[in-house]
């Protein structure tokens, strides 16, 4: 038995995080399967900026949301394919994982003044010097010394001569 963890009008989420969408009339609707690209993200910001698509996976047709939701929970869901929707689901998925994806209603409130918003998968910039380095790089080679898989030596280090090396043996 899967539990409904949030929900929304009719979007909701189960308690293993998948998403799913009511569609259709009230009188004649069905759930839609739908697919998150981005991870870490809440229900909320997921709704809000519609970082889901279907994935095509349709269930039976129900004669309310309420008996779709009830259905759902209690593991009463017929599943099938529907292949247009899938494609549908892809291009959409292709359209809205851009990085600077904004959802149409977002767009026109900025158009006329409403505060831009930031995505929330984009991470503000340093505000201060920033190491170009992508973090966990390996600080002891350099650019030249990858190929060669040799250690930068320490500028003041003393290095032992190959003599010394070859007799401790």
């Amino acid at each position: 038995m899967t539990r409904i963890q949030h929900r929304r009008g009719r979007h909701f989420m189960d308690e293993e995080g998948r998403l799913f969408w009511i569609n259709g009339p009230d009188d004649h609707c069905y759930l839609s399967e739908q697919r998150q690209w981005r991870r870490g993200l809440c229900f909320e910001d997921v709704l809000e900026w519609k970082q889901c698509a279907p994935t095509g996976c349709v269930s039976q047709r129900f004669p309310s949301p309420k008996a779709a939701c009830e259905a759902f929970e209690h593991a009463q869901v017929v599943w099938s394919h529907d292949v247009y929707l899938r494609r549908l689901g892809d291009a959409m998925a292709q359209h809205r994982s851009l990085l600077d994806y904004k959802p149409t209603a977002m767009r026109l409130a900025e158009a006329q003044g409403a505060r831009p918003r930031q995505a929330p998968w984009i991470l503000p910039g340093p505000s201060g010097p920033a190491c170009a380095l992508p973090a966990g790089a390996d600080m002891s080679l350099s650019p030249s010394a990858t190929t060669a898989s040799e250690p930068v030596p320490h500028p003041r280090r003393r290095r032992r001569g190959a003599a010394a090396l070859s007799f401790s043996a």
